[in-house]
Order: structure tokens, then C-alpha cells, then sequence
């Protein structure tokens, strides 16, 4: 893309206007809109009509464009400030791990790799509330470990905040590492004063945790009439036939009154099927799982830093690291 932040991007993905919904509902003080008594003429990909009518992703991401529209004019200031903290929040992240030199550079490779130039910072898909959800989460774990502060407690209540109300299932399954390694050294630790300094540290991320549950089952209650049903389900259910994951059974054919949005589902059903069998499951994680995601994060000239793995993993922290990439891939794969 051409002269970066000099021109507002346009919409084009179907998730975009999804998330745009989100982000001019709640910059006029709402978290959901009445249905329109006409509303089977107003359907819409990755948008639920009924019991509301709003998007079917969790908030974060609209809460973020929202935040862009009213204090800078358009959703898209949102954008380049969340990709801004998160760029920043990486540098913080890295701080624990690494030395500073190295944290440096590091939050510099993904500023000029992911930062400026790619679809996270330039249209409204998404992408820098996970990626700031999960930095809080691991360099708060790493510090928590070194040294138990509240500080630290409330910035992991934080990021585990953001990471459910922006990627549920992933940062679910990324968070499991870390709540493990907490868990981990608080039986480990032997001195019964550090541990019991170590739990008060981490009842402010308890409390944040409650509040931050209460608040998604009022928003759930007010999107779809229940505390416990998150729009993303409402909408698959109305009109998904493919399951959550690998090992589900497709759900029976909707009505569908729109034949675009029917072939967009049977596309979607299409991608489901070719992996059920093991040819078709390597096809895609070669063709996307694999391809697209290691030439976003990496590309060529990234690869080149995986020489040095090797003596990277002699470190056992960077070990555990390891380890939580492959939990999170194994995740991605389902």
C-alpha cells in the first residue's frame, strides 16, 4: 500500500464492515441495535439480524475503532494507536526475556515487518488487540516469576482481558502455558512467605478476571438475550454449516434468503471437508496454516533469524517460549 497514513483505507473484507457496525454502535453510546422490522433485506456477512442486530465478533476490536472515531474522526486512528501500544507493549514484553539491546531490535523488526506496511495497521480487520493482549500476558508472567508486584498482577489481568474479548479460542489456548508456569512455581516455591506473597500478588488479577466476566455476560445479555451466548455462536448457528473444529459434524443447512451469502457458506463448508482426510488437512496447512502465516510473521528474510534457534533454546526460558508457540500452533491446526 502506497504513502502509508496519508489516505484513509476503504473497507473491502466482509470482517471490516463487520467490526465498522461495531465501531459506530458503541461511538453513540450503544452495545447493540433493535432489529429493523425489515431486516431479511438488510442481511449481512459476520452479522447477526436477531435478537440485535450487530457484529458477531467479540468487542475489542470495535471498541478500538470507536475510540479512533470519536477522538480522532474516523475508526482508523484506532487502528494506528492499538497498533502503536501494541508495538510498544512488545518492546515492554521483550524487556523481561531478553536484554534491552535485543528487545530493541525486536520490537523494531515487528514495527517495520507488521507495524507500518501490513493489513493489521492499514484497514480495519484486526489483529493489534491480540497481539497487545497476549505482550501484557507474557511480560507480566515473566516478571511475576522473577518478582511477584501488583503491578504486574493487574497488567496480567489486563492482557488476559483483552485476549477474551478479541480472540476467545486463541488466546485461551495461549494463556494455558502461562497460568501453568504461575502455577508451576507456586508449588514449587518452598519458602511459605513468598507464596503467600506470591497469591495476594495475584488476587488483582483475580478481581480484574471477575469484573471483566461480569461485564462480557451483560454485554452477551444485551447482544443476544443471554449472559452465557456470545454472538459469534448466535451467528454461526443461523448461518454456519461448518463446525467449530476439525472433529465436529457439519450443522443441518439454514434457510439461507440471500444466494450470496449461501455461497459464501459452502465455500466456507468446502474448506471444512477438504480436511478431513490427511492429504487434505497437509494441503491446507501448506497452502495457509503454514504459508500464509510464516510469510506474514516472517517471510524470507525473517527465516533467515531461525538459524539461530538452536542456541536460543539452550536457555530454558526460551524453551518454555518454544513450547508455547507449539501449544498455540497445535491450537490453530483443531
Amino acid at each position: 500500500m502506497a504513502a502509508w497514513g496519508t489516505h484513509i483505507p476503504q473497507p473491502s473484507v466482509h470482517d471490516e464492515f463487520s467490526y465498522l457496525l461495531a465501531s459506530d454502535t458503541f461511538a453513540h453510546g450503544r452495545l447493540t441495535n433493535p432489529t429493523h422490522p425489515m431486516w431479511t433485506h438488510f442481511e449481512s456477512m459476520h452479522i447477526i439480524q436477531r435478537p440485535s442486530y450487530a457484529s458477531k465478533y467479540p468487542p475489542a476490536q470495535g471498541l478500538i475503532l470507536a475510540a479512533g472515531q470519536v477522538a480522532g474522526g474516523h475508526p482508523i486512528v484506532g487502528v494506528w494507536l492499538s497498533a502503536g501500544l501494541a508495538c510498544a507493549a512488545i518492546h515492554w514484553m521483550l524487556l523481561g526475556w531478553v536484554p534491552p539491546r535485543w528487545a530493541l531490535l525486536g520490537a523494531l523488526i515487528v514495527l517495520a515487518r507488521i507495524g507500518i506496511p501490513s493489513y493489521w495497521s492499514q484497514s480495519y480487520w484486526g489483529g493489534w488487540a491480540a497481539a497487545l493482549g497476549g505482550a501484557l500476558v507474557f511480560g507480566a508472567v515473566r516478571r511475576l516469576v522473577r518478582r511477584p508486584r501488583v503491578s504486574d498482577s493487574l497488567v496480567l489481568g489486563v492482557g488476559l482481558a483483552v485476549l477474551a474479548n478479541s480472540r476467545p479460542y486463541e488466546g485461551l489456548v495461549l494463556s494455558l502455558p502461562a497460568v501453568a508456569l504461575l502455577g508451576a512455581c507456586l508449588l514449587r516455591e518452598r519458602d511459605l512467605l513468598k507464596r503467600i506473597t506470591l497469591v495476594r500478588t495475584l488476587l488483582p488479577t483475580g478481581i480484574l478476571l471477575a469484573c471483566t466476566v461480569t461485564a462480557m455476560a451483560f454485554y452477551n445479555w444485551r447482544v443476544t438475550g443471554s449472559a452465557v451466548e456470545l454472538p459469534y455462536r448466535v451467528h454461526e448457528r443461523t448461518y454456519a454449516t461448518k463446525p467449530f473444529f476439525l472433529w465436529q459434524q457439519p450443522r443441518p443447512m439454514p434457510e439461507y434468503r440471500h444466494e450470496v451469502m449461501r455461497a459464501f457458506q459452502m465455500k466456507e463448508l468446502e474448506v471444512y471437508k477438504r480436511q478431513q482426510t490427511f492429504a487434505g488437512f497437509l494441503q491446507e496447512i501448506r497452502r495457509y496454516k503454514g504459508n500464509e502465516l510464516f510469510r506474514f510473521y516472517l517471510g524470507r528474510p525473517g527465516a533467515l533469524l531461525l538459524v539461530a534457534l538452536p542456541w536460543v533454546l539452550r536457555n530454558r526460558w526460551m524453551g518454555f517460549v518454544a513450547l508455547a508457540c507449539v501449544i498455540l500452533g497445535a491450537g490453530l491446526l483443531l
